[in-house]
């Protein structure tokens, strides 16, 4: 791959990555919000919207922006790639197990903790604690 065609592969994900930033940004969340869930600063996601940086595909905020988009690395990278459209990612993150989850809530409550707890498995360990984490913050809170 020449230096031209790489520059210009690299200009094509920056612009599917604001893209798909953007119709965040239209489905509610802000640039702010984003910034605070995927961990980075909001400069970070300013510069994802304006087409300036990707994050790198092994990277922690690849992965958390593709949680947060609902999906997962993988499918997040075929859509920068450009081998699938926002609509086919979208779609995929829509069906996606993580999203599953949250239509749960006319299930048993036993279902729901195996489900839940299948879920936490395929976190990194930094994340399980993350969980943890919020779960106990959300529990003092309802508590207090």
């Amino acid at each position: 791959m020449t230096g031209r065609t790489r520059f210009s592969t690299m200009q094509e994900r920056q612009k599917r990555l604001a893209q798909l930033i953007e119709q965040l940004l239209q489905e509610g969340w802000t640039q702010k919000k984003l910034a605070e869930r995927i961990g980075v600063d909001a400069t970070t996601v300013y510069r994802w919207l304006k087409a300036k940086v990707v994050p790198e595909a092994d990277s922690k905020n690849f992965f958390r922006l593709a949680r947060v988009s609902g999906g997962d690395s993988e499918l997040l990278q075929q859509y920068l790639d450009g081998h699938i459209s926002l609509s086919s990612y979208r779609e995929c993150c829509e069906n996606s197990p993580l999203n599953y989850a949250r239509n749960l809530k006319n299930r048993p409550v036993e279902d729901i903790k195996q489900e839940v707890l299948a879920q936490i498995t395929l976190l990194e360990p930094a994340d399980i604690l993350d969980v943890i984490s919020k779960s106990a913050n959300f529990l003092a809170a309802k508590t207090a």
